[in-house]
């Protein structure tokens, strides 16, 4: 090669070089100045208070209609057990109502030795057919091997000390009913932090939280039904199960798993302060 071909290369390698920093320099000046989106991300007192009353309207509603609300549910669960042939009732304390379990606990709690057999049976097999899960199945896996453990610790209990087991069906309602009315009051603040603060239409921001409170209105009383037709035919030996894997960690995944839906149907450009070019 001629040394006015080399001189010719070492320049233009030279100015690549200073064109590549110079980029370099650029994209790197830029990175802490905010992008489009992220600048539109601003608290304006107006979003303020639109955030504020998404949040405290719902939650006032759901305090005064708690009485209403309770009621409600009581009759779903009543309308059903009638026809589910549920030792259910309802009883009157005062100015309160509250559900009933109606069966004695030694003939309707305790489970019976087949049962424990076939529950343990089914434990062992659940858990041993992890062991021939994929690596892609690794969350399954662990999750199958939590419910396993969970139904074990119940089955040793109940094979020791069946007796002392301190919940009865009546509590367990009632924590289920209780569980799921908390986490009604905590969607609305939850909701307006993570969906008020994105450009959607008011009314798509005023209906999707209330539709998502109509559906935990009319699952909660369901879930519960659920609980106790499980306990009437198998025994209190699933109840912890019920109690901690399908009870308000169930209701919470629901609530994650509706917000991440609702999130995903809006445009990328959604984020931005709530009065920053939302269509009314």
């Amino acid at each position: 090669m001629n040394p006015a071909r080399q001189l010719s290369l070492g320049r233009a390698q030279r100015e690549a070089i200073r064109a590549a920093t110079a980029r370099l320099d650029e994209a790197r000046s830029g990175a802490g100045v905010p992008s489009e989106a992220s600048a539109r991300l601003r608290m304006t007192p107006r979003t303020a208070v639109e955030l504020l009353l998404m949040a405290a309207l719902p939650c006032a509603a759901l305090v005064a209609a708690k009485p209403w609300l309770m009621g409600f549910w009581h009759s779903v669960i009543l309308w059903w057990s009638e026809r589910l042939a549920l030792p259910l009732g309802l009883v009157r304390t005062g100015d309160t109502e509250s559900l009933e379990w109606l069966a004695s606990y030694a003939g309707a709690l305790v489970p019976s030795p087949s049962t424990g057999v076939i529950s343990a049976a089914l434990v062992i097999g659940a858990f041993a057919s992890t062991w021939w899960m994929s690596d892609r199945q690794v969350p399954l896996k662990y999750l199958v091997r939590l419910l396993c453990v969970v139904q074990a610790s119940a089955l040793l209990f109940f094979m020791f000390v069946p007796t002392n087991f301190p919940y009865s069906m009546t509590g367990h309602l009632a924590s289920m009913l209780n569980a799921g009315y908390y986490l009604m009051l905590a969607i609305p603040p939850l909701l307006a932090l993570g969906w008020g603060v994105l450009r959607v239409p008011l009314h798509q921001k005023l209906l999707y939280p209330v539709l998502m409170l109509a559906y935990f209105a009319l699952m909660l009383p369901h879930k519960a039904l659920l609980h106790a037709v499980v306990v009437q035919h198998f025994s209190a030996l699933y109840m912890p199960l019920l109690y901690l894997c399908f009870g308000a960690v169930l209701d919470l995944m629901v609530f994650v798993a509706l917000y991440s839906w609702l999130a995903s149907r809006v445009s990328p450009l959604a984020l931005g302060s709530a009065d920053s070019g939302v269509a009314r």
